[in-house]
């Protein structure tokens, strides 16, 4: 009876300790997801305005919208434009939490290309936003 209840014990113990680190992994996950969606809609909301100023330069001269485009670019803080390519390209990234970061690169279109839009969003994805330092020393003597 004795080696019956010990038994008992030692399963629930262990499957009360599974449950805690569960819930707490858990927790954790949906706070990451959380700051993702944050990170995605302030994203959003920036890609919003490039596509306003984007829009803007089209409309108002066809033939200078790069450099139009460039100009009105440069007032955002945060993204950078590079037209120095073939494609021109605009970058911009969105603190997720203070090791993450949601990096957003957008290759735009041709001016006579414009039936898909101003713009292909070419990357969205989440990196590192600091480097990770790890110690591989192995001290294996000791002087």
């Amino acid at each position: 009876m004795t080696f019956i209840v010990l038994c008992l014990v030692t399963f629930s113990t262990l499957s009360l300790s599974g449950s805690v680190s569960e819930y707490h992994y858990s927790q954790k996950l949906a706070k990451h997801n959380q700051d993702y969606y944050e990170a995605s809609n302030t994203a959003l909301r920036t890609l919003q305005e490039i596509d306003t100023i984007l829009h803007d330069a089209y409309t108002e001269n066809r033939d200078s919208y790069y450099s139009s485009a460039d100009r009105e670019l440069a007032r955002l803080e945060s993204v950078t434009a590079d037209f120095s390519k073939e494609i021109p390209t605009v970058a911009y990234e969105v603190p997720v939490t203070s090791k993450q970061s949601l990096k957003v690169v957008l290759s735009l279109n041709k001016p006579g290309q414009m039936r898909q839009g101003y713009y292909k969003i070419t990357t969205w994805k989440e990196i590192a936003s600091s480097e990770w330092n790890g110690d591989d020393s192995l001290n294996l003597f000791k002087p």
